[in-house]
């Protein structure tokens, strides 16, 4: 096993409705001059997920002269909070924008990968004065509920430790790797319990935003991996060209490319935000 995956040296504890997690941040400038970009972390993993994609990201606002804060926290049913339930995606957004308004009082820009991409939709339907921004990777507006319900029961019946090879199959691109991508992912799966397993797919299962979709008003980069098979690029597409200013970038790329490709995912998230900014 190569270097185990990177994780954040420092974190603050922060209240959240009813429930406590833990959230890590970089600085690129003065803080109170700074803008506020949020990451939220895919299904069963954590914070720390966003390590090497913040870092770059951070690095490359700074070169541009840019004052940012970025920040990630740990999901309730996951990490810090891992022993908190999971009801709904809604839930999980108002988790978000409760935490967006400890943070500051303005607009935040969001970047959610996955389950964490289906987080920031819903929290920015339901507040869009508190969100700046979207950058979403690997994601959907709606997944099969079937096949949610389907993988949630599995987990239930056959236990977590049954489903590794398969979940690995649908997020990297080399499942077989003995690398520190897959060995973080295998870590996040063996302290992952089939009650939260089942909770988290069931609530991406009852998820469903298509036709709200034009009442995003934010600007909306939608990340597409061309190698992702469990949000393949047709889901990206639909989000950029549903909402009012949308566009879809390509990544060669499985579905965790923030992992996968981090430098890749910066290049691409720091120019979304300078546009905005009208820095490009």
């Amino acid at each position: 096993m190569n270097t185990p995956w990177p994780r954040f040296s420092h974190s603050n504890s922060i209240l959240v409705a009813d429930h406590e997690t833990l959230l890590s941040h970089i600085t690129t400038g003065p803080a109170d001059d700074s803008q506020m970009i949020v990451f939220v972390h895919s299904a069963l993993l954590d914070r720390h997920a966003w390590y090497r994609t913040m870092h770059e990201i951070a690095g490359r606002l700074s070169r541009a002269g840019q004052s940012f804060t970025l920040a990630a926290y740990d999901l309730r049913g996951h990490g810090a909070a891992a022993g908190e339930s999971i009801l709904s995606i809604d839930q999980l957004a108002h988790d978000l924008l409760t935490i967006c308004a400890h943070l500051t009082t303005n607009p935040v820009h969001v970047v959610g990968l996955s389950l964490g991409g289906a987080v920031a939709q819903a929290a920015a339907l339901d507040s869009p004065d508190r969100i700046a921004s979207l950058a979403l990777l690997g994601t959907s507006s709606r997944f099969p509920r079937t096949a949610m319900y389907e993988r949630a029961a599995q987990g239930k019946v056959n236990g977590v430790a049954g489903q590794v090879d398969n979940t690995l199959a649908r997020w990297v691109s080399d499942p077989a790797a003995d690398d520190e991508v897959n060995g973080y992912i295998q870590n996040a799966l063996a302290q992952t319990t089939p009650e939260r397993w089942a909770q988290t797919w069931e609530a991406l299962g009852r998820f469903d935003v298509v036709d709200l979709l034009p009442g995003l008003h934010c600007p909306v980069l939608a990340l597409a991996g061309t190698r992702d098979v469990a949000s393949p690029p047709e889901a990206l597409e639909l989000i950029a060209k549903s909402v009012r200013d949308g566009s879809v970038e390509y990544l060669d790329a499985a579905h965790l490319s923030a992992l996968e490709r981090p430098s890749e995912v910066a290049f691409h998230v720091t120019n979304h935000l300078l546009r905005i900014s009208g820095h490009v």
